[in-house]
């Protein structure tokens, strides 16, 4: 907690009263057993930024107003808090109303690559953020977009001013905390569950170290400094900031939702027990609401604390209790103790606990293997945050999320189906060896919704395939499927297309008129068309656009074998049927039966389905 309110740009007692008021709430009214709230890295990066980007604009507010500061707080100190409360204050509405009025299906478009890229990138910049609290320097603040390269540019410049006795402390604990963390607690928690809690130690060693040794006056190693005793006290938060304060609130809310409720669902179906995410993001805002009041900045849930007290068996939220337990007894006792700890030291903890988010870089490579466009994410956001700040990036992520979401739609995979053996399974004959095409067949899957963003890549597909195939006129007869397969799909020309549909879970206007023209150009060819598995709601839309005044329903099967044995016993289409128009069917539609397929419509066979 300290070294949290620290990284927020806080003092650091305002991160221990975020690691007990918030989790006290959430404790008590949430609905996840495993979920525990409080201090995170991110969520306080994110803070830093709105607190540097917007306290300078309440100094003249404050000034206005002549209020008398809170006691230990200087005049831009209680400008930084209440660009804090107020922050945190919009972040809560933000995370209420999404709960309140069920908008948690928009945290589904923070795809987990977009998060894991952004992630790693932010922990690369609050590393920067510490670099002058290990060297115990003082840069200018960076005031560039160029967040990353700003920082590093002003640290060099004061970095002859650095402090030796500082960057040998913080080295000396940045290795004893990664020692200890990769390789003794794994040993520890074979034999013991519970992890050696080193950050505990090195605070209490380098404590007393700084206390006898007097670092600060001696040696001038920086201290936390005076750590007051006691609850907070109320401060309300200035809503006449909120409009200024509302915009950089934005990115902290979407992101500490994001995070909490990916834990929150992650240890859900772990322990498989339901989770009515929408509830708990209420329950989140209000607590984070009401802890706005108490010094408090926006708490969720974090990755660390989460992984601890789960793998010592956490089965509800009574751990959070006693945990807020003992930082009570903290805070009414032991805090003013913390006054002579060095910063560098937090500054440790911090970069240590990050090593493991910035190790999600090693995931590229299985990335690439899997799916170039969720490579792509990832490597847009993490690009995004390192080169401009973590606010542009977060949006330039999710614009990219949202365009990959458009690029898969517009661009989905189409696969020509082939039969595997004597079975009724049809497989794409490019990913599975034993699929072999039937004679006189042409199956072909189309694996999205069929609409006006990808409805001419699906009718340019199937007319190539028409294109390419052997003239009907130049067709032989074909027997029954069950027949021995030729040698040569050349064998046989291709009469029929079949269609597996099953994958149209919509399609639109533009869809329907791609069917119908793709329909009547295939016909005109002589190609007989016939539909599979198409559903109900599809199947709806066809009608409501006419669809069935050109193809009778009789072309539509439950199955796709159950059309592919059709095909296989009607003989191609006719020279008559070709120039002939389809004759008009009843206009009635009937959605029954199974799968949606209309009773009346189906080609009676004993197909052992």
């Amino acid at each position: 907690g300290l070294a949290y309110g620290l990284l927020a740009g806080l003092k650091p007692i305002n991160g221990l009263y975020t690691s007990l008021i918030p989790v006290f709430i959430y404790a008590l009214f949430g609905r996840s057993r495993h979920l525990s709230i409080g201090t995170f890295s991110l969520m306080s990066l994110l803070l830093s930024d709105m607190i540097i980007g917007n306290y300078e604009a309440y100094l003249p507010r404050l000034n206005a107003t002549a209020l008398e500061l809170p006691l230990n707080y200087t005049a831009v100190e209680y400008a930084k808090l209440q660009s804090a409360i107020v922050g945190s204050f919009a972040a809560s509405l933000i995370i209420l109303a999404i709960g309140v009025f069920r908008l948690g299906f928009f945290m589904r478009y923070v795809s987990d690559s977009m998060l894991k890229g952004f992630t790693a990138a932010a922990a690369v910049q609050v590393l920067v953020s510490q670099l002058p609290l290990l060297l115990g320097v003082k840069p200018e603040r960076t005031v560039s977009q160029f967040k990353i390269a700003g920082s590093l540019i002003n640290l060099f410049q004061v970095i002859e001013t650095a402090n030796f006795v500082t960057m040998g402390l913080s080295a000396a604990c940045c290795a004893v905390l990664y020692l200890v963390k990769e390789f003794i607690n794994p040993l520890v928690k074979k034999k013991f569950k519970v992890p050696l809690p080193i950050e505990l130690l090195i605070i209490i060693i380098t404590l007393l170290a700084s206390e006898f040794s007097n670092m600060s006056s001696n040696l001038g190693v920086v201290i936390v400094g005076e750590v007051p005793r006691g609850l907070p006290v109320p401060i309300i938060p200035d809503l006449g900031f909120l409009p200024t304060v509302f915009p950089s609130a934005i990115p902290v809310g979407i992101v500490g939702g994001v995070v909490t409720m990916s834990l929150a669902k992650m240890y859900c179906l772990e322990f498989q027990y339901s989770y009515d995410f929408n509830e708990d993001f209420a329950i989140l805002g209000v607590s984070s609401l009401v802890s706005s009041f108490f010094q408090c900045f926006f708490a969720c849930g974090a990755l660390a604390r989460n992984s601890v007290v789960v793998s010592v068996g956490m089965k509800s939220q009574i751990s959070s209790l006693i945990s807020c337990s003992g930082m009570l007894l903290v805070l009414l006792a032991i805090g003013p103790y913390f006054r002579s700890i060095p910063t560098c030291v937090l500054g440790s903890i911090i970069v240590v606990s990050l090593i493991n988010v910035i190790k999600q870089v090693t995931e590229l490579p299985q990335i690439w293997r899997i799916s170039r466009i969720d490579f792509s994410v990832w490597l847009v956001a993490a690009l995004s945050v390192l080169i401009l700040d973590v606010t542009l990036g977060l949006a330039i992520g999710l614009g990219f999320t949202l365009f990959s979401v458009v690029l898969r739609t517009q661009s989905p995979r189409i696969a020509v189906l082939g039969r595997i053996g004597d079975t009724d399974i049809y497989r794409n004959v490019r990913v599975y060896a034993a699929a072999e095409e039937l004679p006189g067949l042409k199956i072909v899957r189309f694996d999205a919704p069929l609409n006006f963003a990808n409805a001419e890549r699906f009718q340019d597909f199937v007319l190539q395939l028409a294109h390419e195939a052997r003239r009907p006129a130049e067709a032989e007869p074909v027997g029954r499927v069950e027949a021995e397969h030729p040698e040569s799909d050349e064998a046989t020309a291709v009469h029929t297309f079949v269609l597996d549909c099953s994958s149209w879970v919509s399609v639109d206007m533009v869809g329907v008129r791609t069917v119908k023209e793709t329909y009547q150009r295939l016909k005109k060819q002589g190609y007989r068309v016939l539909f599979a598995r198409c559903k109900e709601s599809v199947r709806l839309h066809l009608h409501l656009h006419d669809f069935y005044k050109h193809a009778d329903r009789s072309l539509f099967f439950i199955s796709l074998h159950d059309a592919v044995l059709y095909a296989s016993n009607v003989p191609p289409i006719s020279q008559d049927e070709i120039s002939s128009s389809s004759e008009h069917v009843n206009e009635a539609i009937e959605i029954e039966g199974e799968e949606g397929m209309p009773a009346t419509n189906l080609v009676t066979m004993d197909t052992n389905l």
